[in-house]
Formats: structure tokens, C-alpha cells, sequence
């Protein structure tokens, strides 16, 4: 530990403990906003209310990009290459069933120490820690090696990691690495598993249903695709940390004249979780091979296309950008230098015996480390069996601890 942060991380701390109310106030009123970008809400008001927190706490610099993420900067030593980024993202999804919530899922409803409430845990409770992090750090006058950006990512709900790209793409601003505050239950995250999202285009031909000779029929090839998927699901790739690859099907849509017609053409959806080892071309071989499987079934009759999808929907903005839905396999190996440090700083900072895990679901780390190549880790406040339920919480302590862990690992990364 270095000797500026022996001496600073008091201060830090002591000021964290007393703008616990303040903290918790502003994930309070961030939750409070709708931004939900699964079910169309956009970003505009909640990265406001981001802007003006970060300009009230003293930072540095505090603009908003192209695409609409929120940055906030606190400027480190001049000499040092690569920027600290410490990232969350500012949507949510959406509410679901309203029935199925005790508590209002916009108040913010703090009951026995936790806070619950729409983004509590996915991953509000991070954002409000990071810009309180920032924070502490302009208050004491702390200065860190290299500039800290605090980033409220847009966009990632709906396509993780497609804000990501436009700020690695378009802006001038080199990151050293990246810090994300999805859940991790106040442990440190080195990896996840990737994943494609693809489809399947089945021509068909349609006819009445009365004499379905007369006609293809896309569904039964798209049935027996989905047997064989079903089976290239056993022989997928396993690693030990992240575990095995996994693919499914999960939607068929049809193009029919009637419920009386074979339809004309059928698009099967697949869901491919990818583990160390596989990528895009892995499962489009597996996708020709369900193919394959049809046409030894059915003859010429088979015709079909395997397609990676895509994500073109425009930002708050107005920007738009295309980018695949493949979101890469990535891992840190567990003695990386950032991965030791980070587990380093927030074990003595907590105070606890801090775990080196891995996260279930995909981050924007797919595109930061899976695709930018720029050493990315993980810490958040929160649970993830939490994220996307009617149960969405955080504890209220640990948004507070999490504050004084990013505020140390912003001066010493």
C-alpha cells in the first residue's frame, strides 16, 4: 500500500461516513426514474440527475457523449498513461408484473436496512457508490496516478457493451482499466462466460392445410433442427471456473396465412452461452449442422440460413449504431496483476475475506476486455440472484462500504 493511500483512505472513509444520507438519498432518486430500456424508456432524466450529482461533488469534468453515457472525471498525475473507469449502467428493465412487488418498485423503500426497489441490486446501488467514490476523492484532494472516469453506461440492458464500443471507437480517451459494479456480492469478479444470439431462416412453401403435400412445411425442419440442438447441448465445451457452454432454443415465429395454412417460412431463435474455447463460429458450425441434420431428414426440401442478430436501436441522442449480438467469452487469469490489487484494496478496505469469483450473467466486459482487450474486473454492492426479480434490493451498509472501496481503488489502481 503506498503512502498516499495510508494517509488518505481515513479522510476518504470519514467522508464517506458522513454523506452516508446523501448517498443513499441519490440511488434513492435515481431509482425513482424511469429508464427502463427493455420496454422503450429511455435514458435522458436519469443521466441528468447523474450530471448534476457528479457537478455538485466537485469532479473534476462531467459530460455526456455521443451515445448518451455520463462521465464524470476526477483528473489524476499528468505524466501517467490510461485512465480508470469505473462503470455501471444507468437503465433498467422493465417493471413485469406489478402484483408480484411488496414494495413500490420507484420509492426506494429502505425496511430493516435494506433498500429495495426497480435497479436496486441491477445496478443502481454501484452507480450511486461509484459517484459518491468519485466524490470522496475530489473532497479530500486526493489525486489519483491516473484520471478516474465514472462512467453511467447506456444502453446495456437492451445490448451490453454497446455504449462501450462507441466511447473504445470514438472518443480519444485510453483506458488502463476498467472496474465494473454489476452484483458481486461485495466480492471480486475476474469472468464470464460470452453468448450469440442467432436465428435461423426456414423457407417453406405455403398450402392449404386440408393437403399439406401440396406444400413445404419450414416447422417440421425446424423441428428436427431443434432435436439436434437439443443434442448439441451435451457436447459443448466445459471449463473448470466458468463453466460449460450451453445452447437452446428458445422462439419459433411463422409467417402464415392462417392457422388453416402450412406457413410459408418459420425463424428459428437460439441462445448460445459460450464458455472459454468457443465464439461465434463455434456455433454457427453447430446451427449448419442442425442444418445438415434436416436436410438428411427431409431432402432438397430444406432451405435455411443461419444469421448472428443485431442491435441498431438509437440512443436518447439520436446516435445509432449496428453492432452484433455476440458478446465474447473473457477471463483474467487469477494472477493479473489487477485482479490481485483489486482483491488486495477491497479485502483490507472491508476488512473481510474477499472471494475471487466469476459472474453467472454477461457484463459489458464483453466488450471491454472480451473485445477491446483492456483488463477489466468486477465489484458491486449487490446479489445477482436479485437482478431482474420483484425482489430487486440492496443492503443499504453495503452501498456505504462499497463507496469507500471505490474511492480507495480510484486512488490506488
Amino acid at each position: 500500500m503506498s503512502v498516499d493511500a495510508e494517509t488518505v483512505q481515513p479522510a476518504i472513509e470519514e467522508w464517506v461516513a458522513q454523506h452516508r444520507e446523501d448517498c443513499i438519498a441519490f440511488l434513492q432518486d435515481l431509482i425513482a426514474v424511469p429508464s427502463a430500456t427493455t420496454v422503450g424508456e429511455d435514458e435522458e432524466e436519469i443521466a441528468q440527475r447523474l450530471i448534476e450529482e457528479m457537478e455538485a461533488l466537485g469532479y473534476d469534468e462531467v459530460y455526456t457523449d455521443g451515445i448518451g453515457n455520463v462521465h464524470g472525471v476526477i483528473e489524476g498525475e499528468r505524466d501517467a498513461e490510461g485512465a480508470v473507469m469505473f462503470n455501471s449502467h444507468i437503465d433498467t428493465v422493465g417493471v413485469g408484473d406489478p402484483e408480484q412487488w411488496e414494495h413500490d418498485p420507484f420509492a426506494g423503500e429502505i425496511e430493516d436496512g435494506t433498500l429495495y426497489g426497480l435497479g436496486a441490486s441491477d445496478m443502481l446501488c454501484a452507480m450511486a457508490a461509484m459517484v459518491y467514490g468519485g466524490g470522496a476523492l475530489a473532497a479530500v484532494d486526493a489525486t489519483p496516478e491516473h484520471d478516474v472516469y465514472v462512467t453511467g453506461e447506456v444502453m446495456e440492458e437492451v445490448h451490453e457493451g454497446h455504449a462501450m464500443r462507441y466511447f473504445d471507437e470514438e472518443l480519444d480517451v485510453e483506458l488502463s482499466s476498467v472496474v465494473i459494479g454489476e452484483a458481486s456480492e461485495m466480492n471480486v469478479k475476474r469472468g464470464h462466460r460470452g453468448r450469440c444470439e442467432l436465428k435461423v431462416e426456414i423457407e417453406g412453401s405455403s398450402c392449404h392445410a386440408s393437403a399439406p403435400e401440396r406444400g413445404i412445411n419450414p416447422l417440421y425442419h425446424a423441428s428436427t433442427m431443434l432435436q439436434r440442438i437439443e443434442e448439441l447441448n451435451e457436447e459443448t465445451v466445459a471449463h473448470d471456473f466458468l463453466g460449460k457452454g450451453t445452447i437452446a432454443g428458445t422462439n419459433v415465429e411463422v409467417d402464415t396465412p392462417s392457422n388453416n395454412a402450412v406457413p410459408a417460412h418459420a425463424t428459428l431463435y437460439v441462445d448460445r452461452r459460450l464458455t472459454l474455447g468457443e465464439d461465434e463460429e463455434t456455433v454457427h458450425a453447430e446451427l449448419e449442422d442442425a442444418i445438415e441434420t434436416a436436410e438428411a431428414e427431409y431432402g432438397d426440401s430444406v432451405n435455411a440460413h443461419v444469421e448472428t442478430l443485431s442491435f441498431d436501436t438509437p440512443a436518447y441522442t439520436g446516435y445509432q449504431q449496428e453492432t452484433p449480438k455476440y458478446y465474447p467469452t473473457w477471463l483474467l487469469e487469477e494472477d493479473h496483476p489487477l485482479v490481485q490489487q483489486t482483491h488486495e484494496i477491497t479485502d483490507r478496505v472491508l476488512d473481510s475475506d474477499v472471494e475471487i469469483t466469476k459472474w453467472t450473467f454477461s457484463t459489458s466486459g464483453n466488450y471491454t476486455m472480451g473485445r477491446a482487450d483492456i483488463p477489466t474486473i468486477g465489484f458491486g454492492p449487490s446479489w445477482e440472484e436479485y437482478a431482474h426479480t420483484a425482489r430487486d434490493q440492496v443492503e443499504v451498509d453495503n452501498v456505504i462500504d462499497a463507496t469507500s472501496v471505490y474511492a480507495a481503488l480510484g486512488l490506488e489502481l
